[in-house]
């Protein structure tokens, strides 16, 4: 914790510190650099995910082991997760595959809107840029609620609030912080509309840049109630130590005048003791390339067993969503074999009706020349024994279709039903076409009248 102790008038005001660390870069092809350290790793988007979600793998019994010997893993699911999902709004996390998620939507509209993404090389995109927020406990404390919120909605400012994807509060660790997924996805309109570019450069362009990034987001935080410092102080007035809550001075390390003192003994030092401490410091560095060379094989392992629990999360989705699709492809075959056999006895029907309506077509034929050559004889005989033949029979005629059509209406009634809902098919419309009659019409009427 680091305090700005100013005297005044008797009274001691202690303001907040603020840490902003935006060093790490996630390339596309899996890597990822630091350009504070210069550490050079494997892991890729998803792996730094599992990394800063580790309370929802905890959570869905998927933890991966951590090499960082400040985190507890008693206090891991006391941490927070969130992601926004496609309407822009923050939701808890329910699987790290959450949070990913909203990172390759991103993604995916950025290539969709002109971004190139490549793996190759120099040319190796840039696809995330995770920042890093620290505030002392006790101003975290004052804003316990809102501190974690306030900061976003300064770095949403900062950076685009499209390109803020996921928040993890740490407080499994030494100091609570903050862990903000920012992808660079920068946008521009051009004449043929809105173009994007993943570019991190387009945003931090220079360390001085940078510098005054800290100075915005502890300016941004002072506007809404924060009593932290402003100014960036020089590392070595921090080495010192800092005052408590109680304002009791804690030795860290030295002061100025402490390094300046140290500095001129050293050039004191005589031949031998310079080639001593020449010894000791290819000793410490011997000592400090085997540590790397360590620390390396044992990330290395850590990465391994962490993609590995990564696979098989992923191969158990993969073998229910597979039975889900076989599930799926059954019922479809099924159905097909089902629409196939109604198809075949729909076209037996219209085999059918086909025939019937050829005999009908022919009946009536026939019947049409009946009725005209029965009309005929009517005539002649009329005349030839001045009777009226024709006006009886008709007579007759009406008097028998009206009790035929009395008898028959109920079938009528009931066949009109059955055309209705057979309407929309095409079968009807072709036997219909096929009598050269009106759908309709029920019952032939002879063309007596």
């Amino acid at each position: 914790m680091r305090y700005i102790t100013n005297i005044t008038k008797g009274e001691s005001h202690r303001m907040g510190y603020l840490s902003f660390d935006a060093s790490i870069k996630i390339h596309q092809s899996g890597h990822f650099t630091s350009t504070k350290t210069k550490q050079v790793g494997f892991g890729g988007i998803g792996g730094y995910i599992r990394h800063i979600d580790r309370e929802t793998d905890k959570r869905n019994d998927c933890e991966v082991n951590h090499s960082n010997p400040d985190i507890n893993p008693d206090l891991t699911l006391n941490n927070e997760s969130y992601f926004k999902d496609s309407q822009g709004i923050w939701q808890r996390t329910n699987t790290s595959q959450d949070m990913l998620n909203a990172v390759n939507w991103r993604i995916a509209y950025a290539r969709e809107h002109g971004a190139r993404i490549t793996d190759k090389g120099k040319n190796d995109t840039v696809i995330a840029r995770p920042l890093l927020i620290q505030l002392d406990k006790d101003t975290i404390a004052k804003h316990e609620d809102t501190w974690a919120w306030d900061i976003t909605e300064v770095i949403e400012k900062m950076f685009g609030k499209e390109n803020i994807l996921g928040i993890s509060l740490h407080k499994d660790e030494t100091n609570v912080h903050a862990h903000i997924l920012f992808v660079p996805c920068y946008t521009y309109q051009s004449k043929n509309g809105m173009k994007c570019t993943l570019s991190q450069t387009k945003f931090f362009k220079n360390p001085k840049q940078l510098a005054s990034m800290h100075k915005q987001i502890r300016k941004e935080l002072q506007a809404k109630g924060y009593r932290i410092e402003q100014e960036n102080k020089p590392i070595e007035q921090h080495l010192a130590g800092y005052y408590d809550n109680q304002g009791v001075w804690h030795q860290q390390g030295l002061t100025p005048d402490q390094l300046k003192e140290l500095t001129n003994r050293k050039n004191q030092l005589t031949e031998k003791e310079r080639l001593l401490m020449l010894d000791r410091a290819e000793l410490d560095a011997l000592s400090k390339a085997m540590a790397d060379v360590q620390a390396s094989a044992r990330a290395t392992q850590e990465n391994l067993e962490n993609n590995l629990k990564i696979f098989e999360c992923q191969q158990e989705d993969f073998q229910k969503e597979k039975a889900n699709l076989q599930t799926q492809m059954r019922s479809l075959i099924e159905e097909k074999n089902a629409i196939k056999k109604m198809k075949a006895e729909a076209d037996g029907m219209l085999e059918k009706a086909y025939s019937v309506s050829d005999i009908c077509q022919h009946i009536l034929a026939q019947e049409h020349t009946l009725n005209k050559d029965f009309l005929d004889f009517l005539d002649r005989l009329g005349q030839k024994n001045n009777k009226q033949y024709r006006s009886t029979v008709e007579k007759l005629y009406k008097m028998f279709d009206d009790e035929r059509r009395t008898v028959i209406s109920p079938w009528s009634e009931e066949l009109d039903e059955i055309r209705r809902e057979r309407n929309r098919q095409r079968t009807v419309d072709d036997i219909a076409m096929r009598f050269n009659t009106p759908v309709e019409r029920d019952i032939p009427e002879y063309n007596f009248f």
